[in-house]
């Protein structure tokens, strides 16, 4: 059996994700993304809540599709043309048809730069854009956990001071009393 991907300290972060995720919605030869096909693609386990990660980056990402814009690819991809691996390495004709109808305009979202029907790629400077983003999030978020760590460091440090000063007084008190 394969051997799939969580997001823990050890694997990729949620911010190699979403710029895995930028890099498909950006060049990918179809211009909707769904999230199962990501899911897919990035070898990521059931439980990877993929929707969630990109519903939270609604600056990089529009969400869902029209009806007709979806139902034309859904038609084409019955047809054969414009499959997602994840529909093209189904087998059985029967159920690649059935997961083709069961995608909704609540499965699937595309760049933010690639909004119209048949867009073509995003351009180099678009896709670069976006990536330096993504990495512009990653430091602010490093950085804020590394001033929370020192926050904590200093009043930890400040109550171990006060727990030798009141250690030092108790100690003088049971001297002077004796």
């Amino acid at each position: 059996m394969e051997r799939k991907i969580s997001l823990d300290i050890l694997k990729p972060d949620g911010f190699d994700v979403l710029s895995a995720v930028w890099v498909f919605a950006c060049n990918d030869e179809n211009p909707l993304i769904t999230y199962e096909g990501l899911r897919y693609r990035l070898n990521l386990e059931s439980t990877t809540d993929v929707k969630k990660l990109v519903q939270s980056r609604v600056d990089l990402f529009r969400l869902g599709a029209t009806v007709i814009r979806l139902e034309r690819w859904k038609k084409d991809m019955c047809g054969g043309t414009r499959l997602p691996r994840w529909i093209s390495d189904i087998e059985d004709e029967t159920k690649r048809k059935e997961a083709i109808s069961a995608i909704t305009v609540d499965d699937v979202f595309r760049s933010q730069f690639r909004i119209e029907e048949g867009a073509p790629k995003s351009s180099l400077d678009q896709l670069d854009w976006g990536l330096k983003y993504i990495e512009r999030l990653r430091k602010a978020h490093v950085e804020e956990r590394e001033t929370t760590a020192k926050s904590w460091q200093m009043y930890l440090l400040l109550g171990a001071s006060l727990l030798n000063i009141i250690a030092t007084l108790i100690v003088g008190i049971l001297k002077v009393a004796k």
